[in-house]
């Protein structure tokens, strides 16, 4: 049970860091007028290599953090990527390997359909505003879309990695030379 949590941990750990360097990103590009919105990162990796339970929790707590950041419903990236976890938790069976074709599929569907979500709001909220702001949406669905090629190839690397560091001991005695 202890090494389950560690693992979780390491996750959401992850996906916290990678979420405040997007945000860091983000705002450096956001003046140059370009904005990616990349939550199709966050929800692999816990459904493929967490049990369904912890996996749903980390792919809706990261989803709370990506809406307490940016400007839209509370709770939409949260549901929206359990929901992309219930769905790959279904069709993972062959996404084991993070270097096949297919991860990578799934994680530029689940971007599109959150970005789509995200859109869709937007216009219930102003459709003034929101068909002014057509080729800038169309600029950024592009710009992510391209990054979250090798992002997305790079983070799953990387989660995959990570339970190479729960055999990793702290101690209390400073390091000497």
């Amino acid at each position: 049970m202890k090494r389950h949590n560690l693992c979780v941990l390491f996750v959401l750990s992850s996906n916290c860091l990678v979420l405040f360097l997007l945000f860091s990103w983000n705002d450096y590009w956001g003046r140059y007028g370009i904005y990616f919105h990349l939550p199709g990162l966050f929800f692999l990796f816990g459904s493929t290599r967490l049990s369904n339970r912890n996996g749903a929790m980390v792919a809706f707590l990261t989803g709370l953090l990506i809406d307490s950041t940016t400007t839209s419903y509370f709770g939409l990236h949260a549901f929206g990527l359990t929901l992309c976890h219930l769905i790959a938790r279904e069709g993972g069976e062959g996404m084991k390997a993070t270097r096949g074709l297919r991860p990578h599929i799934y994680q530029q569907v689940a971007n599109l359909f959150l970005i789509a979500t995200l859109s869709i709001s937007s216009f219930a909220q102003s459709a003034d505003t929101a068909f002014q702001g057509l080729d800038r949406l169309s600029i950024d669905i592009i710009a992510s879309q391209l990054l979250l090629i090798p992002l997305g190839a790079w983070f799953l690397a990387f989660q995959n990695n990570l339970p190479q560091f729960e055999g990793v001991e702290s101690s209390s005695h400073p390091v000497t030379q």
